[in-house]
């Protein structure tokens, strides 16, 4: 969907934020200042999918501020995990770089899908929120449950389960395979299945 489409009410009040605090302003923060807006009173009652919607809201704002601010006044919205400033860019700046920051960032591209706040379901936050604590867990565990599958990022499930059964035929100690490659052969795929 176009950014200059997008029905967020927040934009107006997360504009004013982010002028009122140049030095930057945390996510957190513009949620607290916001947490009154007419438009969370109708989220859901589940805690998390509400705090999931309420931080789609944001991040669709800012990405559309992003991209509005950019052509119509130069200015830049950063926005990182920890803080969101907006500052001018300098002229020569401004020549070099004639895209908005972050075009074709998938992360962008997500936020500013207005669909993606109504078809985001409470379970699909609490699989975003396994895979997330998975990751903080063990970050190298999906990296290299791919490599002892030997599979290449991107691979199907389809690939998963193929090779998996292939390896595992080959490395069952019932045919005479090597039980620890077996047990790693199982482990990769649980972890790729989950992921």
């Amino acid at each position: 969907m176009c950014p200059d489409m997008t029905p967020n009410p927040l934009i107006p009040e997360l504009l004013a934020l982010l002028r009122q605090n140049p030095e930057g302003i945390s996510e957190f923060s513009l949620m607290k200042a916001l947490e009154s807006h007419q438009a969370f009173s109708d989220l859901a009652e589940d805690y998390q999918l509400c705090l999931f919607q309420k931080h789609f809201m944001i991040m669709n704002g800012l990405y559309t501020l992003q991209t509005r601010l950019w052509y119509e006044e130069q200015l830049r919205v950063e926005i990182s995990p920890l803080s969101v400033r907006l500052f001018m860019e300098s002229v020569e700046e401004t020549t070099e770089q004639a895209s908005v920051p972050g075009a074709g960032d998938s992360l962008r591209e997500y936020y500013l899908d207005w669909q993606q706040l109504s078809s985001t379901s409470a379970e699909d936050v609490q699989k975003l929120l396994r895979g997330f604590w998975k990751q903080c867990f063990n970050p190298g565990a999906r990296q290299q449950a791919l490599i002892t599958l030997e599979l290449e990022e991107g691979a199907t499930e389809e690939e998963i389960r193929l090779r998996y059964r292939q390896l595992a035929a080959r490395l069952h100690p019932d045919k005479g395979g090597d039980s620890e490659a077996f047990i790693e052969v199982r482990r990769a795929y649980e972890v790729l299945r989950s992921g």
